[in-house]
């Protein structure tokens, strides 16, 4: 199996080689968590790059009475530099693990298709490490490997390495089916079926109440209270505290962006089962110069907006946050479209390899029961097995070559999820009528692991509905009314104080900026799992309009004053 984060694995290994070999205690669970994860690096490497970080806190801490400001920045950035190099090989695990759990369904799927074909775990095993394209079937295809002569099958092998107890137990009963008589076989692989689905299941509710708390910590006293407090800056004085605004800009733009990192990282590493996503080829599709001319544009628009509505102040974050946010909104269009089209053609087959089972049971050829799909069906999936037919035709070239030849209809977009069950349905249609019939028993699987994506998403549908809110409306209003209000506070004689308005504004505008980014990536994530177009658009389409609100936020509340 591969390694998850190899290149993070490697950049440890490399700084540790260059560290004094001095013997530090390590946490007792990091070896058990660094050997799950098949990393190089040892607990004696995670725990020398950790003591560097802080030995680099302490020396900027001696520099305080000098630079004081600037220290406690680099103190900051160090200690989240050890936090990260401690905590990350658990977090890479823990998301590892939930891709694994997310792939389970289709995993079992496979073995159980294969099972029902031809009873044999070897066989059950090779094509269900062939026609996958995940961390289960890269597991799976390295025990296929190393059982190869030996007395052990592939199943077993593999299931010491699956994540749940559920899985563990589906991969168990797929082993067993193979040796029940076919009268009672089809019930075992039905129970495997359910196991997996029951395990995943689990793993998203267990997931989805883990992050709900801290997720709502994130929105309510990392953004909106933060944002709120701003007011306290000007009027401080007259309590007698001193607030220079150099400690507001540590705070505002070092520690509070790298715990609201941190917490998004934790959220993230936790969330529920992560599914199989594809992800489009951007090269091909990306407009660059549209997007260049559309974020030039958008920042001049927004510079000259500042001006005239009279907040000159917010100019530094509104312009550049509007010109990087259009341009990557239309950069990444044209790749979200695509990107749509393939999550369209994942919903679709369910629908589609029930009507290619239920064509290849009546004794339908294959070629005859994929064109029906694309004369039966509506939507992208239809149009995916039409084109398929095509193809077929056009080239003269078998079903295989018309999805996954060089020319083939099926692209990176599509994922290994919906490559594998393709795969599935093709291989199912060497079975003739007997593989029909299984096809439509396995379309309703394939029904119940959508249906249970979907319900997954709703569970944090309200989550991730008030992140995308937050980030690119609420925390830029509540910032933008903040700043102005305090800039007339710290105007009045009374208060002792001397509020230099644009660079608060800047100071507070740094953060609204980031949290539009991180709320924004933690929500898309949250969604549908880490897919660069969807990430890249709304995370443009959240700078953009953060920036735009700030000003008009300020602009509307220095009008009310």
């Amino acid at each position: 199996m591969s390694r998850p984060a190899a290149a993070l694995d490697d950049a440890l290994v490399r700084i540790a080689a260059r560290l004094p070999d001095v013997p530090l205690p390590a946490p007792d669970d990091l070896g058990g968590t660094l050997g799950a994860l098949g990393w190089r690096a040892t607990p004696a490497d995670v725990t020398r790059v950790t003591a560097l970080f802080v030995v680099l806190a302490a020396l900027a801490l001696l520099a305080v009475a000098v630079a004081p400001l600037a220290a406690l920045a680099v103190v900051a950035y160090a200690l989240a530099g050890a936090c990260a190099v401690r905590y990350v090989p658990s977090l890479v695990l823990a998301l590892h693990e939930s891709r694994l759990v997310g792939a389970g369904p289709g995993f079992v799927a496979r073995l159980a298709l294969r099972a029902r074909i031809e009873p044999s775990a070897e066989g059950a095993a090779a094509f269900a490490a062939d026609a996958g394209d995940d961390p289960l079937s890269d597991a799976l295809a390295d025990a296929v490997r190393a059982s190869a002569g030996t007395p052990e099958t592939p199943l077993d092998a593999v299931a010491p390495s699956l994540p749940t107890p559920g899985l563990r137990r589906a991969v168990a009963l797929v082993r067993a089916a193979v040796e029940t008589p076919t009268a009672d076989r089809g019930r075992v692989l039905d129970r495997a079926l359910a196991a997996a689905r029951d395990a995943t299941d689990r793993h998203v509710r267990e997931g989805a109440r883990a992050v709900r708390g801290p997720v709502n910590a994130v929105y309510a006293f990392g953004v909106i209270l933060p944002l709120a407090l701003v007011g306290l800056v000007p009027v401080a004085p007259a309590a007698g505290v001193a607030l220079p605004l150099g400690l507001v800009a540590v705070c505002y733009d070092v520690v509070l962006p790298l715990a609201l990192l941190g917490v998004a990282a934790w959220a993230l590493a936790n969330r529920p089962a992560v599914f199989p996503a594809g992800r489009a080829d951007a090269d091909r599709v990306l407009d660059r110069r549209r997007a260049a001319l559309a974020g030039l544009g958008a920042g001049t628009f927004a510079a000259v907006g500042c001006l005239v509505l009279g907040v000159a102040w917010a100019l530094p974050v509104t312009a550049p946050c509007c010109a990087l946010g259009t341009a990557l909104a239309v950069a990444t269009r044209p790749v979200l479209a695509l990107d749509e089209r393939a999550a369209g053609v994942a919903d679709g087959l369910p629908d589609a390899t029930a009507v290619v089972g239920r064509r290849l049971a009546a004794g339908d050829p294959p070629e005859t029961a994929v064109a029906a799909v694309g004369r039966t069906l509506d939507g992208p999936a239809g149009e995916l097995f039409a084109a398929a037919d095509r193809t077929r035709r056009a080239l003269g070239r078998p079903l295989d070559a018309a999805f996954f030849g060089r020319r083939g209809v099926l692209g990176p977009e599509h994922g290994p999820r919906t490559a594998g069950t393709v795969r599935l349905v093709l291989d199912a249609a060497t079975g003739g009528a007997a593989g029909g019939r299984v096809l439509t028993e396995v379309a309703g699987g394939l029904d119940a692991v959508h249906r249970l994506e979907t319900e997954a998403r709703a569970d944090l549908a309200d989550l991730v509905d008030t992140l995308v809110r937050t980030a690119g409306l609420f925390a830029p209003v509540i910032a933008g009314a903040t700043v102005t209000l305090a800039g007339h506070v710290g105007s009045f004689d009374g208060t002792g104080s001397t509020l230099v308005v644009p660079t608060l504004g800047l100071v507070v505008g740094g953060y609204v900026a980031w949290s539009a980014v991180v709320l924004t990536a933690l929500a898309v994530c949250l969604d549908r799992g880490f897919r660069p177009a969807p990430l890249c658009h709304r995370v443009g389409v959240a700078l953009a309009s953060a920036g735009a609100c700030y000003a008009c936020a300020a602009a509307v509340t220095a009008l009310l004053l």
